[in-house]
């Protein structure tokens, strides 16, 4: 019990700092599992780092450095500036328009925090230039990228396919990005409709505000160039491997990101240095820490305190509550995923039944639901492009938006995923 309930502790006091500090949580991660593994279980060093997720290190680091590369290039944004000319002249449907090009990128690999940082800058200018609410742009955006957080080719995808692959929920990747999909697209067009998309989409614009639209259409008119023509070939050749042919994720991506780099389609430095090196070791950090818990039975101490707030009906409503209170202020694919989907066997067994997909998919979108909030890393892009005369109000908007989300998130996943199932 003393191993079990120290690796408890462990776990714990990681998700607490990485809250209340700056400390890399994944270092700490790897520092604790090799303490607990060397002190409490005599584990040898080699079969300790075996532990290490050598396969999602390298899938992370192909898929950032390849869009790093489309990011550096100009690709990324041609697209963007492309897609805004789709509106026809309507102000009410550009912020749609960001959340379908949010969707787009991300979808296609870019991830939820790749997307919203190439289009939040965009996107807030665009909102400044035709008096489009801030709040209104930042929430289409934010729920755009995080739409598309499980992509089967975005990080945040890999990451909780990884988890849920231990716990025998495989080859479930394309579902569960359709039920995150789809809850952004209820909460992201219920939110926009009800707090003024509505009368944007029924107003006609003013001569002013139809004036700024030409302006900015022909500004964003920009033509594609061999290198971006070529980085998008390289980006679909890639999706038909991976899609049509299943081939393995992590080498296709560093490969396509190599063949960038030697064809000189791209900077290669300047691809590097938007690798997201602390997120990836935060990840394989706490992954190793999980296998410890693992063997100490830390992960079934967890689930029996789980198994008494829950029943089979309300356990889903349970898990989204929960993971959107912890994500509000950590890390959620990081932190939260590989904290809780490793319970859901153990939770299962010990209430008396359930659905072990139902409650990965409570898991998975009770954490994103509240990164829109500013205190998540989607929020805060969104108000550092604002206008500075607008930032602290649309930072408390956001703020009051992600708070929101911990209940209706929790709500959500209990309609959908306890009582509808």
């Amino acid at each position: 019990m003393l191993p079990a309930i120290l690796s408890l502790v462990a776990l714990f006091s990681a998700i607490a700092l990485s809250i209340f500090s700056r400390l890399n949580v994944g270092l700490l991660g790897l520092g604790l599992a090799y303490l607990l593994g060397a002190l409490l279980l005599g584990i040898p060093p080699r079969e300790l780092y075996s532990s290490f997720p050598s396969s999602l290190f390298l899938t992370l680091l192909g898929l950032t450095f390849l869009f790093g590369h489309a990011r550096v290039n100009g690709t990324l944004d041609r697209l963007a500036g492309w897609a805004v000319q789709l509106t026809g002249g309507r102000i009410g449907l550009m912020p749609i328009t960001f959340f379908g090009l949010a969707v787009l990128l991300g979808t296609m690999g870019a991830g939820n925090i790749g997307s919203v940082a190439l289009l939040a800058p965009i996107a807030m200018e665009v909102a400044a230039e035709l008096s489009i609410p801030p709040f209104l742009m930042a929430l289409m955006v934010a729920c755009g990228g995080n739409a598309t957080a499980f992509s089967p080719i975005a990080p945040t995808g890999v990451i909780a396919a990884s988890f849920m692959q231990r716990i025998g929920l495989a080859d479930h990747a394309w579902h569960t990005y359709a039920q995150c999909l789809l809850a952004h697209v209820v909460f992201g067009f219920g939110g926009y409709l009800l707090f003024g998309g509505l009368r944007l989409l029924r107003d006609p614009p003013s001569a002013e505000q139809s004036e700024r639209l030409q302006q900015i259409l022909t500004q964003r008119r920009q033509p594609l160039a061999l290198r971006h023509a070529a980085t998008l070939l390289v980006l679909f050749g890639m999706l038909l491997l991976i899609a049509r042919f299943r081939w393995d994720v992590g080498p296709v991506a560093l490969g396509a990101a190599l063949l960038l780099s030697l064809t000189r389609l791209g900077d290669e430095r300047a691809a590097l240095a938007t690798i997201p090196w602390e997120t990836i070791l935060i990840v394989c950090g706490m992954s190793v820490l999980m296998s410890i818990l693992e063997r100490t039975g830390g992960i079934e101490l967890c689930t029996r305190a789980l198994s008494h707030l829950s029943t089979p009906r309300t356990a889903p409503g349970v898990m989204g509550l929960l993971t959107g209170a912890l994500s509000a202020y950590s890390s959620s694919s990081s932190v939260v995923l590989p904290a809780f989907l490793p319970t859901i066997p153990g939770l299962i067994h010990k209430i008396g039944g359930g659905n072990a997909l139902a409650l990965a998919d409570s898991v998975n979108i009770g954490a994103h639901l509240v990164d829109v909030s500013p205190l998540s890393t989607l929020g805060s892009l969104c108000v550092a492009a604002c206008a500075r005369d607008q930032r602290d109000r649309l930072y408390r908007q956001l703020l009051a938006w992600g708070m929101a989300m911990i209940v209706a998130g929790g709500v959500y996943c209990f309609v959908v995923f306890g009582l509808l199932r």
